[in-house]
């Protein structure tokens, strides 16, 4: 039973209830209802023979023959009446049997030719002249006979509907109870191959129906969680992927002025030509020292950048916050005679974390000022869904936008010599990607712009 699949388990745990049921109500109606049935014609005659003998007790002894007589046809009796020594039977079956005790009983008459039952009562009766009577009334127990009969001729009917009848109702049933269940199934096995289209269709309000409901509820969140596990392994594949074109592009850069920091040594440790004045040339080499020393330094700096932990956002009023940045590079764009214009809106605001914001536009701005020609303008402005800094240069061709994103990336020899590393604009990118801000860097009328969309 154990191993028994849950339909045909159902279906025979009903069965055999409703079968137990049902034989039981016939047993009992078999064996009981004969007893019942008699019960209730003794009571009956009891009753009967109490309604006679207070209507005896009204007339006088000599009178209660007419009473008897009729009381033995309309009740179908025979009324045996002994008073004053004289004994007479008023007869209302169609056959007399003379019994020798006066004691109530009932029983069957198996000696006679049409072997009815019979039951005797005996009651001692009083008449209005105060004569006792007494009376022996014989009645005959025949429709109990029938009654058996009439059920042992119908129970194998009545048996046999009320299996076809358990068989019916126990299917359907079965059938009923087990349809969410075996639906349950296949939508679970669906989940299980994490189908996104598979749902339980609820209909009912039952306990069946709550629980289909928070399955589907259980297996959404499942979905929700393994799409952003999926989100967060695709962005740490990017960020390993981004690390190590990182690393590439930091061991590419260092590797230049290591081997011309080498060359320098050797020819003054071997005294080689002009390299004999180690003086001058030492000095040197301790430039291009220092000269590594800040690049290694700008290469830990960014290298954390991916790293940063999400920090909680603020709203941030971009004109005072970006002014703040512009103090900070005042000298340069002194030194340069450039033109700053600021006309972002006091209302203008934005949600990102106040470190990340500064960063961003430190970049920014330390770009336009340093490639952006001596006397020239640098421009920062904002409408209702973007802001942008803009300064005159020689606007970037599409093939150069396309690595500008790149680690140590310079354009020309010419921006290099300017003292930049390559990394700001990579910074740059990687924090709004980071903080989730559409940005885009292209060319205007004499220079370049970088927008920020909010």
């Amino acid at each position: 039973m154990k191993k028994m699949k849950l339909f045909p388990k159902t279906f025979l745990y009903t069965f055999f209830m409703l079968l137990f049921i049902t034989t039981s109500m016939h047993l009992m109606i078999y064996f009981f209802y004969p007893k019942v049935y008699l019960s209730r014609m003794q009571d009956q005659l009891e009753k009967k023979m109490d309604t006679l003998q207070q209507e005896i007790k009204r007339n006088a002894a000599a009178e209660a023959g007419q009473i008897f007589s009729d009381f033995a046809k309309q009740n179908n009796v025979n009324v045996t009446v002994e008073c004053a020594g004289s004994e007479v039977t008023y007869m209302g079956m169609d056959f007399q049997i003379s019994l020798y005790t006066d004691a109530d009983m009932v029983f069957d008459v198996s000696n006679l030719e049409n072997a009815e039952s019979i039951i005797v009562k005996n009651k001692t009766m009083e008449a209005d002249d105060g004569i006792e009577i007494q009376v022996e009334v014989m009645a005959s127990a025949m429709p109990v006979k029938e009654a058996v009969d009439m059920i042992t001729f119908l129970l194998p009917f009545t048996f046999g509907a009320a299996i076809l009848f358990s068989i019916v109702f126990s299917y359907l049933y079965s059938r009923r109870i087990t349809r969410p269940i075996f639906h349950m199934l296949n939508v679970t096995n669906d989940m299980k191959n994490l189908k996104p289209e598979a749902a339980f269709h609820v209909q009912d309000e039952d306990e069946v129906g709550l629980l289909a409901e928070q399955i589907n509820q259980v297996y959404e969140q499942l979905l929700a969680t393994i799409r952003s596990l999926d989100e967060e392994k695709e962005h740490m594949l990017a960020v390993e992927k981004s690390k190590t074109v990182f690393l590439r592009s930091a061991s590419h850069e260092l590797k230049t002025p290591l081997s011309g920091l080498r060359i320098l040594l050797e020819n003054m440790q071997y005294n080689i030509g002009k390299y004999k004045d180690r003086d001058k040339y030492l000095a040197e080499a301790v430039a291009k020292v220092d000269e590594l020393s800040g690049m290694v330094r700008d290469i830990l700096d960014t290298s954390k950048v991916q790293d940063l932990q999400e920090e909680e956002k603020q709203k941030l009023y971009a004109g005072g916050e970006i002014g703040a940045v512009l103090q900070e590079y005042a000298m340069q764009i002194a030194d340069k005679k450039l033109e700053v214009t600021d006309s972002i809106p006091e209302d203008c605001m934005l949600f990102m974390s106040r470190n990340t914001f500064q960063k961003v536009w430190s970049n920014l701005i330390g770009n336009a000022v340093q490639y952006t020609e001596q006397g020239g303008q640098i421009t920062i402005a904002a409408d209702t869904d973007k802001i942008w800094i803009e300064n005159s240069c020689t606007p970037l061709t599409e093939e150069q936008l396309a690595y500008i994103y790149e680690p140590f990336y310079r354009v020309d020899d010419t921006r290099a010599a300017s003292g930049g590393n390559g990394l700001g604009l990579y910074v740059v990118r990687e924090l709004l990607k980071k903080e989730g801000f559409r940005y885009v860097f292209e060319p205007v009328e004499d220079g370049m712009r970088f927008t920020i969309f909010l």
